[in-house]
């Protein structure tokens, strides 16, 4: 915990500790969540866990963003082929996950790119 407390009061350290606690609670079945939070308000102060499970979920949400984009893009290729260029992959990767969850519900239903695309 000692190295621990030195990162979290680093530049930009809540950040990067947020991203191996992510990484250690994604790989070790043995971590629980709750006891992990508690021991970090309890060594590190109240104000440090909130932040860091913030940026955990911010982290979290990110991953499952990039993760839907890279499948809807898949799925696009697969359905209309070489239409689906970079511009589109542009506008798919700097869309909101609510939109791109839209687009995903029309990927069987859309008669073209252009109808699945609309906004």
């Amino acid at each position: 915990m000692d190295v621990a407390r030195e990162v979290a009061t680093a530049p930009n350290g809540l950040s990067a500790l947020a991203q191996v606690l992510c990484y250690i609670l994604e790989v070790n079945d043995h971590v629980e969540r709750e006891a992990l939070q508690t021991l970090l308000e309890r060594e590190i102060g109240l104000e440090a866990k909130e932040a860091i499970v913030t940026i955990g979920q911010q982290l979290r949400e990110e991953g499952r963003r990039e993760g839907e984009c890279a499948l809807l893009l898949r799925l696009l290729r697969r359905r209309f082929g070489d239409a689906v260029n970079a511009d589109i992959e542009q506008r798919i990767a700097t869309s909101s996950i609510e939109q791109i969850d839209t687009w995903g519900e029309r990927v069987l239903s859309a008669a073209t790119l252009t109808e699945l695309l609309a906004d």
